[in-house]
């Protein structure tokens, strides 16, 4: 009993960084209503970049719920939805996303989702390095 509190005490900051990432990457999409390019605009690059973004979101969704059920493969989804975060990063920050250039408000979210991004992987080694214990390999 002990043991699984420890886990799930461990598995708790994934959770929170999870959600962060998740609320990020919906504040990037237009319907949240900070993205006011035209879509028009957005180049070939960009669209390849903006379907590894979405495919990270689903990800990210699917790491939350494979967390909740206690699946062993939860860190190892996580790692990947936030590493498919800095392609459209690097696409963004180097002007080839779009023609135009961001707003400010997603400049912001960006930065913050390049952080909230290393913590989600950050934490979710951590917590793959807590499960296999010292001294073990995977």
């Amino acid at each position: 009993m002990m043991a699984s509190m420890k886990f799930l005490a461990a598995r708790w900051p994934l959770t929170v960084a999870l959600a962060a990432y998740v609320v990020c990457d919906v504040l990037l999409t237009p319907p949240a209503g900070l993205e006011t390019r035209p879509v028009a605009r957005v180049t070939p690059l960009g669209f390849v970049v903006l379907g590894l973004l979405f495919v990270g979101l689903l990800l990210a969704v699917v790491a939350l719920v494979l967390l909740w059920r206690g699946s062993s493969r939860a860190e190892i989804v996580a790692i990947v939805a936030a590493l498919l975060y800095y392609p459209a990063t690097i696409a963004e920050q180097t002007g080839h996303f779009s023609a135009v250039k961001a707003p400010a408000a997603i400049e912001t979210v960006e930065l913050v989702q390049v952080v909230v991004a290393a913590i989600v992987a950050g934490l979710a080694i951590r917590v793959l390095q807590g499960r296999r214990g010292p001294g073990q390999r995977g």
